[in-house]
Formats: structure tokens, sequence, C-alpha cells
């Protein structure tokens, strides 16, 4: 895909600081005006997109749902190219289906907002015609955006009735996490490093940023801005029909691939017969382009199979099987560990005496999340701990882990899936 036309492409950035008069533990968002101002320059400076301002529409402080849902729906319309929605405020689960709320100033109560479902709707077929979609929410509990589906019942039936190139949902935090907006700073986390990305590139990107691209160089940025602020939460990336490909941004970073092997060569191992087009390869690249993940070891050559011959073991892989990574939850200091295996023909789970073969065929009929929660501590601390889950065709649960490699297991077994969806897996 290519940067979206300027002429043919709409904008709408929706930011309100306020709090909630009933609910004292949601103060103003100071930062919320910020980013909204930020943003907008980006898109208009020509730092990112060069839209013309009339294409790049500002509601701060909108008094109420009426005025933003008619705002999304003239860009709908007016959009033949893409359409970005974004919104800064406090997230709210309310209502009789506990689903996503968008505050508004001088709200009193969580149910007085405006309902995600409601505002989605004007993304649903017939409501628009650009190609390309981006939502993206800077809220507590923002990835509950999910639950409307992108605006559609299914991802193949909603990509045929819009004709989309693509449909692309990122969030500042889980269903379950509140987003952070640090005391004394300008932006809000996620959006600091969001205009980061998008101002200054990502060294380890191609010369085009897609939303992809910007996930994995956003939630590396916030990896390392949790090691001195360990609440931030975890961005979330959900994609529907070859929505991870939409581009945002000219990397600014990108200094040009390398003429030669030679010219680099320590900066990656080589390359196997046919690895850009294999199953395995296909995987492995894909793993190798997101931030890392705690135990997980990805097999880039023969030296790498000492650290996981015993995985190998325990999931007894097929004849001509070539195992491709391997995540580990548990100590193997003496015999086969727990672990997730990722092979050249599906995923196999080895679980205190349970084993799960998935082929890749079968992805698109099992859904791939994380969950977590807070437990006190005998410290009195409140410590996190996460869980993978598995649903659909298939049913996984893993033990609760008190790192986040769960929560970042899901999100690489979802672009998996994304990778398989668009036919690229094929033949299995």
């Amino acid at each position: 895909m290519t940067l979206p036309d300027p002429a043919r492409t709409r904008a709408v950035l929706i930011g309100n600081a306020s709090g909630v008069k009933h609910m004292p533990d949601l103060a103003d968002i100071p930062a919320a005006r910020a980013n909204v101002l930020d943003l907008q320059e980006l898109l208009t400076d020509g730092t990112v997109w060069s839209l013309p301002p009339e294409n790049c529409v500002t509601l701060l402080q909108p008094q109420s749902g009426r005025v933003v849902k008619r705002a999304v729906k003239e860009a709908a319309l007016s959009a033949a190219d893409t359409l970005l929605v974004y919104y800064v405020g406090h997230g709210l689960r309310a209502g009789s289906d506990d689903s996503l709320y968008l505050s508004l100033p001088e709200m009193e109560d969580s149910d007085e907002g405006l309902r995600y479902n409601d505002l989605s709707l004007r993304l649903r077929p017939g409501a628009r015609k650009g190609l390309r979609t981006v939502v993206i929410l800077d809220c507590c509990y923002a990835d509950l955006a999910d639950n409307g589906q992108m605006g559609g019942d299914s991802d193949s039936e909603f990509a045929r009735q819009t004709e989309i190139q693509g449909a692309g949902l990122l969030t500042a935090a889980a269903k379950t996490r509140k987003a952070l907006a640090p005391e004394g700073e300008r932006n809000t986390a996620f959006t600091s490093e969001l205009l980061a990305v998008l101002r200054e590139g990502d060294p380890l990107g191609p010369e085009f940023l897609d939303l992809d691209g910007v996930f994995s160089a956003v939630s590396r940025r916030l990896d390392e801005r949790r090691r001195r602020q360990p609440r931030v939460p975890e961005p979330q990336l959900r994609t529907r029909h070859l929505g991870a490909r939409i581009v945002l941004a000219r990397n600014a970073s990108y200094q040009g691939e390398p003429k030669t092997a030679e010219e680099t060569p320590a900066a990656r191992p080589p390359a196997r017969s046919g690895e850009t087009t294999s199953t395995a390869g296909l995987v492995r690249a894909c793993l190798r382009r997101q931030p890392a993940v705690p135990d997980l070891y990805v097999v880039q050559d023969a030296s790498w199979k000492r650290k996981v011959q015993r995985a190998a073991g325990a999931h007894r892989l097929d004849e001509g099987e070539e195992l491709v990574a391997v995540w580990v939850w548990s100590s193997w200091p003496f015999g086969p560990a727990d672990s997730l295996a990722l092979t050249s023909t599906g995923l196999r789970i080895s679980d205190n005496g349970t084993n799960l073969y998935i082929p890749y065929t079968d992805f698109g009929g099992c859904t791939f999340d994380s969950d977590d929660k807070w437990d006190s501590s005998a410290f009195g601390h409140d410590d996190p701990r996460w869980w993978l889950m598995i649903r659909g065709s298939y049913s996984w649960t893993s033990k609760p882990l008190g790192n986040s490699a769960p929560h970042k297991m899901a999100e690489r077994l979802r672009h998996i899936q994304t990778i398989v969806a668009d036919g690229q897996i094929k033949g299995l």
C-alpha cells in the first residue's frame, strides 16, 4: 500500500480533557488538548499526510455525542481513500452490556458518554466510501471497542460490502486496563510515543511505516517507558482485511536497505533457502518484526536448537515439520518444559501432560486473547498476573504468569492469523 492521498483522505480528532462529576477518580486530563493539537500539526504540516486543513477536523471538548457522530459521518462520506478517527479522554465501561463509552464534557455519570458501538455505525457498510479506515483510541479500556467488530458481522462480509482495503483499531490499553496520563507531561503516555514514531520514524522499520509497523515501534518505546513507569499499559492492535498494511507515515529514520550481505555481515543470520516464501520463513519473519517476548525463542540457525531441543521432543513434530519458535513458561532443568511451539505447519502446545495441535489452516476459527488481574502479594504490593486464552474451534488457557508474555504472545498469534487470512500461508 501507499501513503494516503491527502485530497481524498479525512481525519477527525476528538479530545475531552474533562473528568466526570460523580466519579472523582476520573480527573481532568490536561494532556488531551495537546494530543489533539500535536497530531493535527503532524497530519497537516507535511510530516505525515500533508492534509489540507479542511480535511482534518478537530473537536476539542465536544458538547454532545451527536456533534461527534455527525462529524465522523461527514468525514466517512467524504473520504474516498483513508479515514482516520482519533479520540483521547476517559474511557468507561458502562451500560447494560458493559461496553465502551467515551467521556464527554459535563458528564455526571458513566452512561452519559458516547457509546463507541454507536459511533462505529458511521463506519459500517453504506455509511462510508473510503477504502481504508484507522481508529485510534487513547483511553481506558479502549480495546473494548473491538467488541463492535470494526463495524461488521464478520471480517469477510465487512470487507465485501465496503470494498475496503483494510480497517485497523489501535488502542492505548486492553479491555481491562487503564491508560496513563503522566502528571506534568505534555502528552499522554501512548500518544507521546505515537507522535514520536510518526515524527522520528523507526530505525528498525522499512521505508514506509504501516499500521503494524507503527504499532511495533510504539510498543517497543512503551516497553522502555514501563521500566520507569510500571503501570504504563500495553497497546493493542486489531485489524481487518489487510488493515495491518495501511501506511501511516514515511519512516524518517529509514537509511535504505543494505546493497549486499557483505556490507552488514552481522545484521541478521543467513536466510534458509526459500525462507521469504516458505511457511516457516513467513512465521519467523513475522515474529522477528515484533518486540521481544519473554522466554520466546525464535529458531534462527542450528546453534539455537540446543536451547529448544527438549521442546521439540515434547511436541513430537511430524516428519518434515520444522520448529520455528518456542515459548516456554516453566523451567526445564531435567525433562521437557511446558511450552507453545510454532512450526512450519501450525501451533503445538504441551502443557502439563496436555497436547494440542492447531494447524494454521484452522486459525480462522480461533480467537487469541489475553487477560490480566492484579493480585495483592504478601508484601502488600499489587502484582499483575497475565494469561493467554485460545477460544473458538479450540480451547485452552495458560497458567497465570507474572509478566506480560501471555499478552504479547496473543498479539503474535493474531499477526500470524492475519498472514493466514491474507492467503500468504497456503497448502498446509
